[in-house]
């Protein structure tokens, strides 16, 4: 990853950091689908410099930062992001294309962390992919501890389906680059950004 762009949410009383990428993500998402590679994947990764615990609050949050790599300035040329943030310029800060530092030498990645906290949702998914009743299906998962995330998440709205979700993000230390595709969130378990 060689070049980049950084959006800085600029929150107010009026407008919560937690509405900011809600609104910018969704636009992410849907200029990485429409820019994505025929494989279905896509050659423009995100990532979080405010990533971080914080102690007083006993979570992980994501800071108000976001950054788009890839290998080549084409790429974020391509992407064309002030088409999809147009609306939101009142609200956030974008930096035109630049190069990574070079003497960046840390890499993450950022991926997507799915929880399976719901029993009902699990049971019912579980009826219908094994072809049995919910009565069933609720006896088979008895005992079944539900899991909850720690990691921070920004709320999305399907664009198919219109149902709110939350996409969790967990960040990954790697020891050195490892390149690859990422999905059309921007993240990926293995694929590395530079991390400064």
């Amino acid at each position: 990853m060689k070049h980049y762009i950084e959006i800085t949410m600029l929150p107010d009383p009026e407008t919560p950091l937690y509405y900011l990428w809600s609104k910018v993500y969704q636009q992410i998402h849907l200029a990485l689908v429409e820019s994505k590679l025929a494989d279905s994947g896509s050659e423009i990764g995100a990532a979080f410099p405010g990533y971080q615990y914080e102690e007083k609050e006993g979570e992980y949050t994501l800071g108000n930062k976001l950054r788009l790599f890839a290998s080549g300035k084409e790429a974020l040329e391509k992407l064309n992001i002030l088409k999809y943030l147009s609306r939101l310029l009142d609200y956030i800060s974008i930096t035109d294309i630049a190069e990574v530092p070079a003497d960046v030498s840390k890499q993450v990645s950022f991926s997507r962390v799915q929880s399976k906290s719901n029993i009902q949702r699990l049971a019912r998914r579980k009826a219908k992919r094994e072809g049995i009743s919910l009565i069933d299906s609720i006896s088979a998962l008895n005992g079944y501890q539900e899991r909850y995330l720690n990691e921070p998440y920004i709320q999305l709205k399907s664009l198919s389906s219109g149902h709110e979700m939350r996409l969790f993000i967990r960040k990954l230390d790697q020891d050195s680059p490892v390149a690859g595709k990422f999905s059309t969130y921007g993240l990926s378990p293995s694929a590395t950004v530079p991390w400064f």
